[in-house]
C-alpha cells in the first residue's frame, strides 16, 4: 500500500528552551558535499568525486524582537543547541496511518542577526543566520544522521561513512 509522509508544524528550542510561537520559519542547513572534478587519460568522461563537506549554514526567522533570543544570537564565540521537534504524519488510502517524532539538534554559532525590518501595519521581522558544526537528526527515536565537522563524524543509519579514513589518517 502506497504511504505519503507529511510534516506541517514543528517546535523550536535554544539550548533546551522552547520558543513555542517566536519563530516564523526554521531553515536547517543544506547538507551538502564538496566535489572534486576528475579527468584521466583514455576516460571519455568527466566525474564527480565527493571531497568533503561544505560548511553548513542555516537560519531562522523570528516573528519579533526577543531579548533573551537576541542574547544568544548575539555572541558569536558561544555555540547554541539548536533543535527542532516536528510530528511526522503517514496517511495511506485509510487516512493517517502513523504519527511519529522527528528530532533535529544542532550545534550552531550565530553569524548574522538582521536587527529588523519595520513597515507600517506589518509585524517586523528578525532573522539569524548560524553556522552548524554538528547535526543529529533522529525519527521516532533512531538516529538517521550525525554528523560533527570536529571530529570527523558522519553516520548515516547507522553507518559510520568515514570510520576507515579516520583510520587510514590515524584518527
Amino acid at each position: 500500500m502506497s504511504q505519503i509522509n507529511a510534516i506541517y508544524n514543528a517546535s523550536v528550542y535554544i539550548d533546551g528552551n522552547i520558543q513555542l510561537g517566536k519563530a516564523a520559519e526554521f531553515k536547517l542547513p543544506e547538507f551538502e558535499f564538496s566535489q572534486d572534478e576528475h579527468k584521466g587519460l583514455g576516460m571519455v568522461g568527466t566525474i564527480k568525486l565527493p571531497s568533503g563537506v561544505e560548511a553548513l549554514e542555516g537560519e531562522i526567522t523570528w516573528n519579533s524582537f526577543y531579548p533573551e533570543v537576541a542574547a544568544k544570537a548575539c555572541h558569536p564565540f558561544k555555540a547554541v543547541q539548536l533543535m527542532v521537534r516536528a510530528n511526522l504524519q503517514t496517511f495511506d488510502a485509510r487516512g493517517l496511518a502513523r504519527e511519529v517524532h522527528v528530532v533535529t539538534m544542532v550545534t550552531a554559532t550565530f553569524s548574522k542577526n538582521a536587527l529588523g525590518t519595520f513597515k507600517p501595519k506589518e509585524k517586523s521581522e528578525h532573522s539569524s543566520t548560524y553556522q552548524a558544526s554538528e547535526i543529529r537528526q533522529m525519527v521516532d527515536g533512531r538516529e538517521v544522521l550525525y554528523y560533527n565537522a570536529y571530529t570527523n563524524a558522519y553516520i548515516v543509519n547507522g553507518v559510520d561513512v568515514l570510520a576507515q579514513m579516520r583510520r587510514n589518517i590515524g584518527q
